[in-house]
């Protein structure tokens, strides 16, 4: 199937209001395809939708694919009517990484994946590369800032595009520029083991080597750097100078990264200031700019500090009395630990963190390192677990085991919090003490709503 094929179809997304699946559906209505869609929820992903004359059907009922004759769904959906009925009458069922197959088919396509930091860097490079003129279409898995939207739309060749690993969907694609930031474990449910989950990484990236593909690795990631030695196609960047783009950093404030840029062992670019804060940042920007060095532009300065970055990626919220609200996403402990970091640029500041684990499963496979980057950590408060569809099983941790272990082996004083009620309670009652406030939610669930609610509603 091509793309072009879709113009005479009649397509419905379940599982439209995701973060990546409503950018996909604007692409396709963006070029005239008759499209639908239905979720559980209603939510701001829907009036964006609406506002692009997109309907979505809330809830999912057989009535909703009537007259539809092809169907894309999200990863996430499981057991669901639409998609019975749908093959009971024999109407194609696809999962999102087809769609995103066909978009990208024809296309000189650059793809960013990894663990950490592709939203964040897809958006980056996409607008460094509208600066300079190339003008992509952008396809993120987060709400751009400088674009107002999870996906930026032109007639371009050009397409930068975020590639879920978590679903298997940057395996089925077929990109000119390929970007691997890191590789950690996450997402063992799907791919079994970690083990297997490198092993799928090893063989794409190695088999994207075979062809006319320009591969982009992070040296500083010990797995994938393992990989360098199977290809003269693979380019390195990192921390060092041993790859073959690397920064040094000038200062990391709570205002801006400063940094230099090195190629091989010769300074490319001096005194480049960036508002992403923390040092992960600026290896994104590395990993960036070493691809526009390759494709032979230049990037003004002036345009790095122009890069807003992503919603619910230190996200300031605002400020109220005396306290500042910053909104994250971090629900690995390998994200959480960055953020703590970043966290730490806030000199003399009254620093808490509001963390919502996430799953589970997550929070049971990674107790260990979730120990460990929470060690220590002050002004620490953990909420109940955030169940994403799971259940808890007998034996499994808890949130409270979580904060019991912390308290009871580092002698914190870690808080527990089961509801909102509750949190919102102890957040009156910081916001009226005098000293400067800085207040981090952090996670994928409904932390950020909540905080988002807590803000608005007291502002």
């Amino acid at each position: 199937m091509k793309f072009s094929e879709l113009s005479s179809r009649k397509v419905h997304i379940i599982g439209i209001n995701g973060i990546g699946m409503s950018a996909l559906a604007i692409y396709l209505k963006e070029n005239n395809i008759d499209v639908t869609g239905s979720d559980i929820t209603y939510s701001n992903n829907t009036i964006n939708l609406e506002k692009h004359k997109i309907p979505v059907f809330i809830g999912h009922e057989v009535s909703n694919i009537k007259d539809r004759d092809i169907i894309f769904y999200s990863s996430a959906i499981k057991n669901n009517p639409e998609i019975k009925e749908a093959k009971k009458n024999k109407i194609p069922c696809y999962n999102r990484s087809k769609l995103l197959q066909l978009i990208c088919k024809d296309k000189f396509t650059i793809v960013v994946s990894g663990s950490h930091g592709k939203t964040s860097t897809t958006a980056l490079l996409g607008y460094l590369l509208v600066c300079a003129g190339l003008n992509p279409t952008i396809i993120s898995g987060g709400i751009m800032q400088n674009f107002g939207q999870n996906i930026y739309l032109t007639n371009s060749k050009y397409v930068v595009v975020e590639a879920d690993e978590s679903d298997g969907t940057v395996f089925k694609l077929s990109p000119k520029y390929l970007l691997f930031l890191n590789v950690d474990r996450e997402h063992i449910d799907f791919y079994k083991s970690y083990s297997n989950f490198k092993s799928k990484v090893k063989k794409y990236i190695l088999n994207q080597s075979k062809k006319d593909v320009k591969i982009f690795i992070n040296n500083d990631d010990h797995f994938l750097s393992s990989l360098k030695k199977y290809s003269n196609k693979i380019i390195t960047f990192g921390s060092n100078t041993n790859a073959d783009y690397s920064y040094k950093l000038i200062k990391l404030t709570h205002i801006k990264s400063t940094f230099e840029i090195l190629k091989g062992k010769k300074i490319l670019s001096k005194n480049l200031s960036s508002k992403l804060l923390g040092e992960h940042n600026v290896q994104n920007l590395i990993a960036v700019l070493s691809i526009i060095d390759d494709l032979g532009y230049d990037i003004k300065k002036s345009n790095i500090i122009k890069f807003k970055g992503i919603k619910r990626r230190m996200n300031i919220l605002g400020k109220y009395k005396n306290t500042i609200f910053i909104d994250d996403y971090a629900h690995h402990p390998t994200e959480i630990e960055k953020l703590i970091k970043t966290l730490y640029l806030y000199k003399k500041k009254h620093v808490v963190l509001v963390i919502e684990p996430h799953r589970y499963s997550r929070l049971n496979e990674l107790y260990d390192e979730y120990l460990s980057v929470l060690k220590n950590v002050n002004n620490l408060i953990i909420l109940k677990t955030y169940e994403a569809g799971e259940s808890y099983k007998n034996g499994m941790k808890s949130s409270k085991n979580l904060v019991n272990d912390l308290n009871v082996l580092n002698k914190q004083n870690t808080k527990y919090i089961e509801n909102y009620k509750d949190l919102f309670n102890l957040l009156d009652q910081l916001v009226l003490n005098k000293s400067e406030n800085i207040i981090v939610s952090a996670g994928a669930g409904d932390v950020s709503n909540q905080i988002r609610f807590f803000y608005d509603s007291r502002k």
